[in-house]
This record gives C-alpha cells, structure tokens and sequence, in this order.
C-alpha cells in the first residue's frame, strides 16, 4: 500500500529532510519520479519535481522492534537506532526495493543528499505494535512457482530474427552501419586509432584490386586488415585468390603463419571471399608439421570457426598433421593445447550443423559446448557471429527452426548432463538466444566506442535484463569476460559521481560476474575490479566492494594463495567463521586449484598436478584431499541448520551460494581422489556428508521451491553427490580395495542414522545413492568385487534392507543379483531372511494386529515383485528351500489374503514340477482363494490351469481331499456368483480339478448352491470337448452343499493410525525390572582401599600397613586355625557393646543344638523350602 507521496526540500546546512510516519510501517519500496511525471493516472492534479537529473540520497530509518517488550529490548540496544541505505538516482522513474525483515518497523525517515527537489512514493505496510497471536489452525497450500514471460521484442530465443533486437539498437545511433560491419570492426578487424578520426568511418574497405601485379603474402595479409565490402563482384574476389595462390613458395614457418593468417582474416567476410580462396589454395603443400609454429596453430583455430574453411581442415591429411606435431620431441605445453583444441572444433562444427538440422542422432550437448568454446576468444567469437548471420543457409535453418514453448531457454552451457533429453526445439532456442545476445554485446560495444550515450544506456540495460533470467545468463556472463567488454564496463564503473544509469548497470552486470568463481579466473576481470577504489562505486556497497577485492587479490596469489585459504579455513574446524565473504573466497581457491588441475588434459601433461604439489608443500603440509573433505563437512553442518527439524535461527548465508559451494566442493574432491590416498576415517566423513548434502538437496530441488537458481543449483549438488561416491567406489590400483566397502557401509548405517533431518528422506536418498554406486556401467566394477566387498558389510546391509519399502527392496535385490551372478547367493540370502522373518511375524500377528498385518503384506509385495521380474528363477529357487509354504499356510489359515500372494503363487504354479508337496497344496489353495474372492490378477491368469496342472504332479495320498474340495466348492460358488454367462471359466480345468480331487469318502461340494451347481453342469455339458462329455456323469456325483463363505480379510497396503497409536509405537520398550547393582564400598569402608601402594604385588607386604598385614610361611597358617580362639565367632554387631558381646558368646555353647520352630516347614518361602530334591524327605 502506498505509505507516503511527498516531494521534499532539504532545510539547513546539513540538507536534511524527514517524514514521519502516524504509526509504525514497514516500507517495501521507494519510488522516486523525474520532473513533470504524473505519478497516478487517477490525480492528474500531482505532479512530480525532482532536480537536478541525478544525485546520491543518503536515507536513515529509524529502527522500531516490533513484539513484545522483551522482545524489543533484545532485538535492539540502543534507542533511536539508525538503519542507513544509499539510494543512486539517475533519472527517470525508478523504483528501489527496500528490505527492512520482519522484526523491526519505522516510524521516521530521514534524508539527505545534494539534491533541490525530490518526488518520492513510499509503499509498504502498516504494523501494529503487538501483532495478534492465532488461536485457530489454517491450512495453507504450498506456493506454486511462476515464472514472468519476456516480452516479445526482447526474447531473442523465439524470435525468427533473433538479430532484430540487435538491429533495432543500433538504429538509435545516426547513420549507423550495419550489423555486419559493426561484428566484423568490432571482433574480427579492429581498426587502428587513425582510421577512426578519418572521415569515411565506418566505411572504409580493402582495395583488392589496387596491386595489378603480382603482391606477396605478406602484402595480402595486410591488405585484408580492412572488411571487404559486401557487393564486390565474384571475378574480384578469385583474382585475389589466384595472387594469393601463386605467392605460395617453399614451406618455412612464416609462410605458413601468413596463410594462416589471411584465412583467418577472411573467414568473417562474404562465404564467397572464402570458398575462392578454398578453391585456390593447395593447403596440403602448404602446412606440415615442421612449419607449424604456435601462432599458426592458434591462428588455424581462430580460421576454423568458419564452416567452410573448417570443413577443409577436417580432411585426414590435417589431421594426421596435428597428431604429427603432438609427436614432436619439441612440442610445447601450449601447442599441445592448440591441436587438441583445433581438432575438437573441426569436428565440432559438423556437430552443430548436424544439430541446426535436427538430426535423428544430433549431439545437442557437444554443439552447445562448441559455442561455449567459441566465445572464449573475441577473433573466434567474432568469426562466427559473422558467419551466422551471412550463410543463407544457416541462417534458414535458425529461421525454420520449429516453435519453442518453453519460458526462457535453457543452461546448455553449464557442461552438465540435463536430466531429460534434449529436443531440436530447445536446443534452436538456445542458439537463437546466443545469436541475439552476441549481437546486442556487438552493438553494445560500437556504442561505447563512438560513443552514443542513448544506445549504451539502452543497450546495458537490455543485458542486465537478461543477466537476471535463467538461460540468458548462462550465455551473457562468459561472453561478458571478453578482455574489451571487460575494459568497458571497468570504464563504466570510474567518474560515477552524480550517477548515471549506463554506470549503475555497467556495475550490476560486474557484480553479477563477482557470484561467478570462474570471472576470477579471468585476468581481465581481476585487473578490473582490483581498480575499484574505496567509495568509488555507485551500486556496488563498500562490503561488497571488499569483499570482492579480497576475492580478486586470493586469484592473483594464484594456486598458493588458494591452498593457503583451504588448509587455514579446514584447520579452523567446525568453528570456522562462514559468511557471504568466506564463501566467495572458499569458492575461488577451489576454481583457481580446478583450473590448474585441468591443465593436464589441455596440455597434456602432469604439470597441473605438479603445480599443486608444490603448492601444498609450499604450506608445510600433505594431505590436501584430507583438508578438502574437511572444508565440505563444515559447509555441510552449515546447509544442514537449513533443513533442519528442531526451530532453528534464520540463516544468515542464502541457500544457493550454499549449495553452489558444496558442489563445487565435491567436485574439487573428485578431481583430487586420483592424486592422493585417503584412510578410511576421511571416506566416512564423507560419504556421511554427502548423504546429508543429497537429502538436503533433494528437498531443495522440489517444485514448491519458488526459487529457481536454488531448485538449479540443488539439483547440481544431487549430480556431484552422486559423481563423487561412484568415484571413491571405484577402487584402483593406488587406492586400498576396502574403499568401496566403506563408501557402502557409511551409507548403510548412515542411512539408518536419523539426525535431526527428514529421516525418510534420508533413508531414501541413501537408497538412491546405493544404487547409483552399485550402477552395472559394464567394466567399471573389477573383478571379483562382490565376493570381496560384500562379506564386509552384509550386516549393515541386511539391516538396511528391511527398513527399505517393497518397490526399492525389489530394485535394490535386483541389482545385487545382478551383480552377483550367484556366486555368493546374495539375492537368495536376502529373500530366504525376508522370508524367515515373514514367518516370525505370522507367530506374533494375532498380538500385534493391524500394523503386523501391513508388515506381512509389504513383505508379500516385495517378494511378488521379484518375482514378476525379467530374471527371476533364482528366487524361485530360493522360495523352494525357504518357509514359504509355511506362510502361505499360516495365511491361508488366519483367512488372510493378498493380491501379492495370489501373484506368486500363480508364478510358482507356472512350474509344477519343481515344487515340493510343502508348496503344492498350499499354491492350490492359495489359488482357490482368490478365486473366492475374485482377485483381479487371479481373475485374469486361468486359475483352474494352474490348480489342475499342479494336482497332476502329486500323488492321490498326499492331496487333501476334504480340504480342497471345500475350497473349490466356495472357488466355484463365487464364479457362478459373479459371472452370468461363465465365458471366463475353462470348464477342462474345472472339470480335472475336480477328478483330481475325487473321492469315495468325500463327494460332498461345500459352498455352492443347488442352482448354481445346476448352472454349473450345464454350462460344462454345453462347453465341454466331445472327448472329455463322458466325466460328467462323475462331476456330477459330486453334492452341493450349500455353506456361507467365509471371512476373508485383505491384508492393508496401506496404514493409517490415529495419533495416539502413532506416539504408542514410537515409544520405545519399558526397561525391565532388574536388580540394580551393589553400590562399590568407599575406601573408608574397605581396608585394602586404603591400601594405595605400587607395585600391586606389594600391597600386602607394604610396611606402611605393617598393622593390618602379616606375612604367613609354612603351615603357620593351618597352625593358627587350630587354637580355640580362632574358631569362635568374633562378628559383633556394630551397636552391640564388646562386654555385652562377650557376656553373651560365654553363655553359648556348640553342643547346644537349636530347636525348630512349631508349624509347617513347607509354608516358607521357596527358597526355604525343603523337599525329596533337597535331601530332607
């Protein structure tokens, strides 16, 4: 709500204004309108006046706690605090977010700046002291997220011309070029000083024409540092390209460089320009791998984001040409990185046009990275920008591409494999929204050079629009790292005093780039923002500032620096301070020690690995993947408070630069595990890690998640959680192979080990971690894995197994079958356990009743869906030397019954001669009751087939007539029941079953009526073949009698329990009654605890004890405990006198005998009982 309009006018020296507001508010946003803005369509009478155009405003809120008394005393110190804010202003309506919490609310604003007149709007809302406290429960629904569409004129990604917002920019700039000329002087052929203050600029073009006779290579090379202009006639061009041809002499390293050279100045022209030069040169004459010097090969690769000369140098004859100089004994690092490089990108582009088409097995993800390789060289980028928007036939296919619905276009750029597939339509869309990006930076880039301050003000605020938008950015932001796009923006950000709005956004677009560890990385990007001096900047605060500094100086120290920042910040423990800044650093000391490890694969060589070595040695320490898991479990600790059960503080950190540290963390993990040696105590600590960083993640990553770069950034985390365990899972030749059983165990007992975060969520993202360690990607796993891992922890994992639900038992067990191959018998330990415990709880489910029942049923899940699977004759196999016809019995008899277990024994019944008698009666009647009930998988297999076909295999004096009958009776009764023209019934099955069943003792049909037996007979008379019409006269010997049906209980496949019996399960078992254990004497009351002498061997010989000790020898002991005296009893009472005591021991007398007591001896106590066992009777 609108709070406050006013226009203010400082007063005094101090040029102070103030509001004050009637009660206390809470302000959202504060929007400031330029002179003559009408600021409501309903008052037209209110008009703004603000001067001058641009000005700082320095703005205080009085700080005013809201809550009770306490409350505010707590939250706030001191009285008449002040919240400062700085607001840069430069012109126009802008409106700046203001975010004052929850806990505190305003009842002033003061503010103050170099400005006459200013026109404000103040929205927020009203707070009132004591805010009311809800009695009554409202249910709220989770948000819903929703993203904001772009405009059409700005959505380069479903544009048909994504170049038009490029082309319309430009127009803003009088007699401007066109956007082809501005690539080409911008990127391709950057113009010297003096051409710019000539007066044709733009328009000034190589003269192919002006040297009539023959030139050489070097004065082609130079004649071609113009663009050729666009209508030049064909004949032109192949005349140049036959003088060009010609000059071609004997093979050195200049020669070679110059040719490089001119075909790298002529990919950005016309296609044809350099399809004549293609047909003119013999380039197989001209480049071996003796003249191949660096800056040619760097050269080439620059030529080579030309489709046409690319598609020339993909020839076998090049190629072989580069393997032949990664073969040279004087190869260097960086020539090494030029062949890989230019090899890629010849192949690359066949990739992408294959992509551009919509080829059935286009490789989307390599032609986005081909992009991304591109924009790292301005010459590269700019040669195929140029070249987009010139080959017609590229061009049609960007036109034709088919219609994108989706909202923004999507990250291709960030190396990951996306979790779905990606379609011709997505991937056109992101191209489109590249070629529209890089045409705005073209544009962006001649503006700055003239410069026009409309065109660069409206330019830099179209890219840090789509800074800001997902897929947009990931294109923007390395395109930005551009050494002159970032020499630009560095002079945007000096001189901003007053403000201006090309400065504003110019610093928006860097601080973007400062989230990013990979700008720091950049040289040119470091230089920059290492320049900004203290208070200089506008939109960037003075804590930001530094903190991007101290960033900036941790990149230039390079890998020193960043293994100095990791070791002090893992030696700090857990009670290292983690902030925003801490962050940022901890994030670039791993990017700078990443980009040095990738040096390997660029250079090929070791000498990244060696950099880093000598880095950590520099430290006076070893161990660096030590410290790395050390640094991820403090971050850990802090996602973790997140994601917690109990109440816990606000965090202070956002999520995603959380989630976006610990991934790159785990990365950074990753590519150290091949380089060191890890105990176990390290691989614990992280894989614990990891499982809480994947359940946090993955409840981070759900939908209702209204933040999208957190939802992308966990589920980064979900992918390197999932990289890292696979990785220490693998064991190598340098690594123990007891790593793969630590990684399983951890996530085991971890997975059971519930720690204030969701414990199912836990339990399941073990589960998902499990199984994408034990991952069949054929020879990833050595051999002999599973005979040497799994004895190791097959406790852990049984353990883990139960608390697992039916469908993951079933894909977990599937897996180690697999795996196992029945060497060990994995799978069939596991089902013949779940088995045995199945039958454990069939004992105690009359007890424990419906949550024993739903126990049994997820059991009978499991196993029915083991047994559905692809592979499952092991299982069989183990249900054949379990229990299990015990628990179908004990089912069958407490008249229970499931679809699972209808299911299984359908499948059992499908081989019958395997079967034991244990299992063939309890199939057949496990069968028979589900056709009682008339289960619908039971209805759909022919039941009767089954039953018949297993009855056959027995003999007549181990079926059960009298039992079976009954429940065939029942079967038959319910299908006459529920069926009125029997169609379904195989009446041949019937028709056996009951021969096989037929008895002279028993003949009588329990559960069927008369009418429905009738039914029953004249459906088969009706239905039977001609052969078997002679057995009805024996069918229908048998008697219908006709009897209830009776009860039978569906186990549940789902629980639902009160509160009450929730909290009651929960508790744990009341302790038994115990005896506690006798309290220790104190040495006041124990002699020998007096006693407190070394060695124990002395302690009855010490002389210090010479008074309660004596030392015996001989038979001086036997002789003692002959005299009189030694064998009276000497134990007095403690309150008995001694004179007492001795009064009473003289009147005693052993011959004395004592007399029993009258009464019956056998009334005592048990324990005093006295009986024929006791000698006594």
């Amino acid at each position: 709500m609108l709070l406050q309009w006013c226009t203010l006018t400082p007063a005094g020296p101090s040029k102070l204004s103030a509001i004050r507001f009637s009660s206390p508010s809470r302000v959202h946003s504060i929007k400031i309108f330029p002179t003559d803005a009408q600021p409501f369509g309903q008052c037209p009478d209110i008009i703004a006046r603000t001067e001058p155009e641009a000005f700082f405003l320095d703005v205080y809120f009085n700080a005013h706690p809201v809550g009770s008394p306490a409350d505010a005393k707590q939250k706030l110190k001191a009285p008449n605090a002040l919240m400062p804010t700085v607001i840069p202003y430069a012109g126009g309506i802008v409106e700046y977010a203001v975010n004052m919490g929850s806990e505190f609310a305003t009842r002033l604003m003061i503010v103050r700046g170099d400005f006459e007149t200013v026109s404000m709007a103040i929205y927020g809302d009203v707070v009132s002291e004591t805010p009311p406290k809800s009695i009554t429960y409202s249910p709220l629904s989770l948000p819903t997220h929703s993203s904001i569409p772009l405009v059409p004129a700005l959505d380069a990604a479903k544009s048909n011309d994504p170049t038009a917002l490029a082309r319309n920019l430009l127009a803003l700039i009088p007699d401007a070029p066109s956007l082809f000329l501005v690539i080409r002087l911008m990127f391709c052929l950057k113009q010297p000083n003096d051409d710019w203050e000539l007066p044709e600029f733009p328009h000034l073009y190589s003269d192919l024409n002006k040297e009539e006779m023959d030139i050489d290579l070097d004065t082609a090379f130079r004649c071609l540092s113009r663009p050729v202009v666009d209508d030049i006639s064909s004949e032109q061009l192949h005349r140049f390209a036959r003088k060009v041809s010609e000059a071609v002499g004997p093979r050195d390293d200049a020669q070679s460089y110059l040719i490089a050279g001119i075909l790298s100045r002529s990919a950005s022209q016309t296609p044809e320009f350099t399809q004549a030069l293609m047909q003119a040169l013999e380039l197989e004459t001209i480049f071996d791998p003796s003249t191949l010097d660096e800056d040619a090969l760097f050269t080439l690769l620059d030529a080579s984001t030309n489709p046409d000369i690319s598609r020339l140098l993909k020839s076998s004859w090049f190629l072989n040409v580069l393997r032949a100089v990664l073969a040279l004994p004087t190869v260097t690092p960086e020539m090494k990185k030029a062949c890989r490089r230019l090899s890629d990108r010849v192949g690359s582009w066949t990739v992408f046009e294959q992509a551009l088409s919509g080829a059935p097995d286009a490789d989307y993800s390599r032609a986005a990275q081909f992009l991304k390789d591109i924009g790292k060289e301005e010459k590269s980028f700019g040669i195929w920008l140029s070249c987009i928007t010139t080959h017609e036939d590229l061009l049609a296919k960007i036109r034709d591409a088919p219609a994108y619905e989706g909202m923004y276009p999507l990250d291709l750029m960030s190396g990951l494999d996306p979790s779905e597939e990606i379609t011709h339509s997505e991937f056109m869309a992101f191209v489109r929204a590249y070629v529209g990006v890089a045409s705005v930076l073209a544009v962006y880039a001649w503006s700055d050079s003239l410069p026009n301050l409309h065109c660069r003000e409206r330019t830099l605020g179209v890219l840090r629009l789509w800074q800001e938008i997902p897929g947009y950015r990931a294109i923007i932001s390395p395109l930005l790292l551009l050494p002159q796009m970032t020499f630009r923006l560095e002079c945007m950000t000096s001189g901003n005093d007053p403000p201006t709005t090309a400065g504003i956004n110019a610093e928006s677009l860097l601080f973007a780039l400062a989230a990013n560890p990979q700008s720091f990385l950049n040289p040119d990007f470091v230089r920059c923002v290492r320049g900004w001096e203290p208070f200089s900047l506008t939109w960037i605060n003075e804590r930001e500032r530094a903190d991007i500094e101290r960033a900036a100086k941790l990149a230039d120290e390079g890998v020193g620096g960043a293994v100095e920042e990791l070791v002090g910040f893992a030696k700090e423990g857990h009670d290292a301070i983690l902030d925003q800044g801490r962050i940022r650093t901890l994030r670039i000391a791993v990017a700078v020690i990443m980009h040095t490890l990738e040096d390997n694969t660029e250079s090929g060589t070791k000498r990244g690995d060696w950099t880093v070595l000598e880095a950590v040695w520099g430290e006076h320490t070893h161990g660096l993947l030590n410290y790395a898991i050390d640094v991820f479990s403090r971050i850990s600790v802090e996602v973790k408070q997140g994601f917690s059960l109990t109440p816990s503080p606000s965090p202070t950190i956002d999520l995603e630069s959380l989630l976006l540290v610990t991934n790159e963390s785990l990365h950074f993990i990753t590519s150290l595990h091949a380089l060191s040696i890890t105990t176990s105590r390290a691989v614990r600590t992280l894989v614990s890690g990891v499982l809480d960083m994947y359940s946090c993640a993955d409840a981070a990553s759900h939908e209702s998640v209204t933040n999208s770069a957190v939802r992308d950034a966990a589920l980064l985390v979900k992918h390197a959680c999932a990289n890292v365990l696979y990785v220490f899972s693998r064991c190598s030749q340098d690594q123990p192979k007891g790593s793969s059983s630590v990684v399983l165990r951890t996530l085991f007992e971890q997975g059971l080990h519930f720690d204030d975060i969701d414990p199912t969520r836990k339990l399941l993202s073990a589960f998902d971690l499990v199984l994408r360690v034990l991952a069949d990607d054929g020879d990833s796993l050595p051999a002999g894995w599973m005979p040497i891992v799994i004895p190791q922890i097959l406790t852990p994992l049984t353990l883990f197994f139960r608390h697992l639900e039916p469908v993951n038992k079933v894909q977990l067990v599937q897996r180690l079958a697999s795996l196992d191959q029945g060497v060990l018998g994995l799978g069939e330990f596991l089902v013949q356990g779940e088995v045995k415990r199945l039958a454990g709880l069939l004992k105690v489910m009359a007890e424990r009743g419906l949550v024993t029942q739903w126990e049994v049923g997820a059991g009978l899940e499991f196993v029915a869906g083991l047994i559905e699977g692809e592979d499952s004759d092991w299982c069989i196999s183990a249900l054949h030397q379990s229990e299990w016809g015990t628990i179908m019995t004990g089912l069958l008899e407490a008249s229970l019954y499931s679809k699972h277990l209808g299911t299984i024994a359908g499948r059992l019944a499908e081989n019958p001669e395997s079967l034991w008698i244990e299992l063939k009666l309890p199939v057949v009647a496990v069968l028979l009751r589900g056709v009682q009930v008339q289960e619908s998988s039971i209805c759909r297999m022919n039941a009767f087939g089954l039953i018949s076909a297993v009855l056959e295999t027995t003999d007549e004096k181990d079926r059960d007539p009298e039992r079976l009958l009954w429940e065939v009776g029942h079967a038959l009764g319910a299908v006459v029941e529920s069926n009125d023209n029997l169609s379904s019934l195989d009446s041949e099955s019937v028709v056996n079953t009951l021969l096989l069943l037929d008895s002279p003792s028993q003949s009588d049909l329990h559960g069927i009526a008369s009418e429905q037996w009738l039914k029953l007979c004249t459906h088969l008379e009706r239905t039977l073949p001609p052969n078997m019409l002679h057995m009805l006269p024996i069918i229908k010997g048998f008697h219908p009698s006709p009897s209830p049906l009776p009860t039978i209980s569906l186990l549940p496949s789902t629980l639902t329990l009160s509160l009450y019996d929730l909290i009651s399960l929960l508790q744990p078992p009341a302790p038994l009654p115990s005896t506690p254990p006798p309290k220790r004497k104190s040495p006041s009351q124990d002699v020998l605890g007096l006693v407190a002498i070394s060695p124990p061997t002395a302690v009855l010989r010490s002389p210090a004890v010479t008074g309660l000790t004596k030392t015996y020898t001989r038979n001086d002991f036997r002789e003692l405990r002959q005299l009189p005296s030694a064998r009276q009893n000497t134990s007095r009472l403690p309150s008995m006198h001694v004179d007492d005591f001795l009064q009473v021991e003289m009147s005693s007398s052993p011959l004395v005998q004592p007399v029993a007591p009258s009464g019956d001896m056998l009334n005592l106590s048990p324990s005093f009982n006295m009986g024929k066992e006791n000698g006594y009777i």
